[in-house]
């Protein structure tokens, strides 16, 4: 763990004390995409623990953000691998250069508190109902899970099936997956041509394009 990175656990210890059982405090190392997760309190809120991967928001924001000095993302929702949404913030830990190296991250459970509003406002019927949850970011411990699920999430929005698709069609694909940063990842190119039935070296080819 990089230094920079390790003078942060002080402060993760002392926000979950601050905050309490129902939030979870993490810090990522950016330095292995796979095992990011380096120090964790409160665990339990998203069943994860020190090696487990990191997130698609992270990767988005490394692919695409990362050079615009943004310093932190507040109070958006994410999901653990149960379905649990959560309320979350990000602030990105950067070394001398400015580059993002880290980050210390909060995801709190209000479920409790939820359930308490519900309760009140069966008793108030004309109350507006709640509006559809924007989730941004998804918990999950594995790598390669979130790899498949953001490949799957983005080639379920075409109109036909992969053994179908024309070459602008793969092109769009490979194109929306490198802006979320999948190709990041080790072993996404392989998961990437299996799904699109196509060979490692054409999803290499077609990244050359997009770079160039």
């Amino acid at each position: 763990m990089k230094k920079e990175i390790k003078k942060y656990i002080p402060i993760a210890d002392f926000l979950a004390t601050v905050l309490g059982k129902n939030t979870e405090i993490l810090i990522h190392d950016f330095e292995n995409y796979q095992e990011s997760i380096v120090y964790i309190v409160n665990g339990h809120i998203s069943n994860r623990k020190i090696g487990d991967s990191i997130t698609n928001l992270i990767l988005e924001f490394l692919q695409n953000e990362a050079k615009d000095n943004n310093q932190f993302i507040c109070n958006y929702n994410s999901k653990t691998s149960s379905g649990k949404v959560l309320n979350s913030s990000t602030f990105f830990i950067r070394d001398d250069n400015n580059h993002p190296i880290g980050a210390l991250c909060l995801n709190s459970d209000y479920s409790d508190m939820h359930s308490s509003l519900t309760m009140i406002k069966s008793f108030f019927p004309n109350f507006v109902a709640n509006t559809p949850i924007d989730v941004k970011e998804n918990l999950s411990s594995d790598s390669g899970q979130l790899t498949l699920d953001k490949i799957n999430s983005v080639v379920d929005n075409f109109a036909v099936t992969p053994e179908r698709m024309t070459i602008d069609e793969k092109m769009s694909i490979i194109t929306q997956l490198n802006e979320y940063g999948i190709f990041m990842l080790r072993g996404s190119v392989q998961e990437v041509a299996n799904k699109l039935n196509m060979s490692e070296p054409s999803v290499y080819r077609y990244l050359k394009k997009i770079k160039n």
